[in-house]
């Protein structure tokens, strides 16, 4: 069963059997053994990768659980964080894996070795189960689902211009201010809903329609959108705060500042969680909150998506 889950996890038979440390005609024949035995084919296999049936996506959720479950319980006599291991998928946004977490990979890699990442960086919502993702991690006020959320905390936001935009258009000084500005616009799928500030004014949320000529679905793009005089954005703080003290981007509005927005790890319903996802998620937290990302908060698991 954990063969069967390395593969899934893995993608193919060379690198399970890579990571399992065994042949891979033994991985290719216990796996075969497996759908012998069950009687169902869990795999559809090609030359160059193996993905699951819908009867082998069904069986990996419950292969997981009952593999995680050994291993939580191997875990109670076994502390030693090099003794943690095992392949985790996470998915996060590309500004954070670039920026943050990729920089401050060999602390967690020092910590422990035997964990093999791989990290995906996007900023659309991504399907757990059919993506083979372990976790996502995501800014946004999450609605109820099926996922475990985990928050890591809240994360500042400002609005902010480009150095050029601003000496073009001036700084506005209030929200009314804001129909003689343009914002870059955000969507995470195209086409776009309309360009909208928003902020807080007397502790009261509010937001503004405002005109954009240019739309991005990710990060990198929306920042560069700022930097090259395309119009006002807003981002997390810590986010822009090299450019901002370089003077490429100007805050503006800063006595309206939106509510800070969360931050949270993702995760599937599962009976045990894995040691790794649990040793990633804590590195992550508090990784964020030394880096001035995120302010303190208490832990806390809640529903969400």
């Amino acid at each position: 069963m954990q063969v069967f889950v390395q593969v899934v996890e893995s993608g193919n038979f060379t690198r399970a059997a890579a990571a399992l440390g065994l042949p891979r005609s033994t991985v290719s024949a216990t796996v075969q053994a497996l759908e012998d035995r069950l009687g169902v084919q869990l795999l559809q296999r090609t030359t160059r990768v193996v993905r699951p049936t819908q009867e082998g996506l069904h069986f990996a959720e419950t292969a997981r659980d009952l593999v995680d479950a050994l291993a939580q319980a191997e875990g109670q006599f076994r502390h030693r964080p090099g003794q943690i291991s095992g392949r985790l998928r996470v998915d996060m946004p590309s500004r954070m894996a670039r920026r943050m977490v990729i920089p401050h990979l060999h602390e967690f890699r020092a910590l422990y070795p035997a964990v093999t990442l791989d990290i995906s960086a996007t900023d659309r919502m991504v399907d757990l189960v059919s993506e083979g993702v372990d976790a996502v991690v995501r800014m946004a006020d999450l609605e109820d689902s099926e996922l475990i959320c985990r928050k890591l905390g809240d994360v500042p936001i400002l609005t902010c211009a480009g150095a050029g935009y601003v000496a073009r258009h001036g700084i506005p000084a209030r929200p009314e201010e804001l129909c003689r500005h343009v914002l870059v616009n955000y969507a995470l799928r195209m086409p776009a809903a309309a360009a909208e500030w928003d902020g807080q004014e007397n502790g009261r949320a509010i937001s503004v329609p405002m005109q954009s000529y240019l739309c991005v679905d990710n990060a990198e793009s929306y920042v560069a959108g700022a930097l090259h005089g395309h119009g006002l954005i807003q981002v997390p703080a810590r986010d822009v705060a090299e450019d901002i003290a370089a003077g490429r981007l100007l805050e503006v509005l800063a006595d309206f500042r939106p509510a800070p927005v969360p931050i949270s790890v993702l995760y599937a319903r599962r009976r045990h969680l894995a040691p790794r996802l649990k040793v990633f998620m804590d590195w992550l937290e508090e990784l964020l909150r030394r880096e001035g990302f995120v302010a303190p908060q208490a832990r806390g698991e809640r529903h969400g998506s």
